[in-house]
């Protein structure tokens, strides 16, 4: 991209008349920096290893000393808003897949393929920039107002078979995952699966995660004890739906919901407590050395 077009699509301010006219890849990632980059300075500590490395334009949102006068020097207000700036005019043709917030974490954990990036953070943004043929996978729903080439992930109807509370069969592999996430994960593989892209089913996501624990609360392994936390849950729009699978799949068994007004409740007997908005970690109970009172 030629720099008079870099410094207007951000809105930036040209900080001197360097001898370079364009750039020809972008990061925030020192280590990441090539001949022809162009580097978002979020650590003014990095810039001269970034010119050293051969960077030709050096973003900064602060007044930072002008080291190398040959390439250019481009002050923003704001990084984010620049960087989202160049990601949309280099995506307003490329198909964009929109996903919800769990087929999002299902893709972002199935992924092997480099050409797929899960849009979670600027240097994903970045990546997308850089890629000439690439996937890019949303779960921001306000892309639909911005870009017109937005396809909605659509589920392949699979023969899933519910494993217990926490795991379900396809075809002859566990999966660790949840069957109330069924349709989700139909999302996901049909994204990798028509596309002919690269993915594992050996993959777990954070949200409805069981972690087996014994009577002083700590970690166990995988179905050896009667008592088990459910983590990672939040009070949004998908935790109704959520909360039926738990009731509908518990009924003979004591059930305790755990937030921070209720994490008492994790001292008492139950065989599954269910953190919604909570960071539960297990205990780790340091065995007595030889010489310990």
């Amino acid at each position: 991209m030629k720099i008079e077009t870099l410094t207007n699509l951000i809105s930036g301010e040209l900080l001197n008349r360097p001898y370079i006219s364009e750039v020809l890849f972008y990061t925030s990632d020192v280590e990441e920096v090539n001949r022809g980059s162009c580097f978002f300075a979020k650590k003014t500590a990095d810039i001269a290893e970034a010119i050293k490395r051969g960077a030709y334009a050096i973003i900064v949102d602060k007044e930072v000393p002008i080291l190398d006068k040959e390439i250019a020097w481009i002050k923003v207000d704001d990084f984010k808003k620049a960087i989202f700036n160049i990601f949309k005019y280099e995506n307003l043709k490329n198909k964009i897949f929109l996903g919800d917030k769990i087929t999002f974490e299902i893709i972002k954990n199935m992924n092997q393929d480099k050409r797929v990036v899960v849009l979670n953070e600027d240097e994903d943004l970045l990546r997308a920039i850089n890629l000439s043929e690439k996937y890019i996978v949303t779960k921001e729903t306000y892309f639909k107002e911005i870009f017109s080439n937005i396809e909605e992930l659509k589920p392949k109807k699979l023969n899933l078979q519910k494993e217990g509370l926490f795991r379900m069969k396809f075809e002859s592999f566990e999966l660790h995952l949840p069957f109330v996430y069924a349709e989700n994960f139909e999302k996901a593989y049909n994204f990798f699966d028509k596309n002919e892209l690269k993915y594992t089913l050996e993959f777990e996501i954070e949200r409805f995660k069981p972690v087996f624990v014994d009577a002083l609360l700590r970690e166990v392994k995988y179905g050896e004890s009667s008592k088990v936390v459910i983590k990672g849950l939040k009070n949004d729009e998908i935790f109704f739906k959520e909360l039926n699978y738990i009731v509908e799949n518990t009924k003979h068994a004591k059930c305790v919901f755990i937030n921070e007004t209720t994490k008492e409740l994790l001292n008492s007997p139950f065989n599954f407590a269910v953190c919604v908005d909570f960071d539960f970690e297990p205990k780790v109970i340091e065995e007595k050395g030889l010489f310990n009172d």
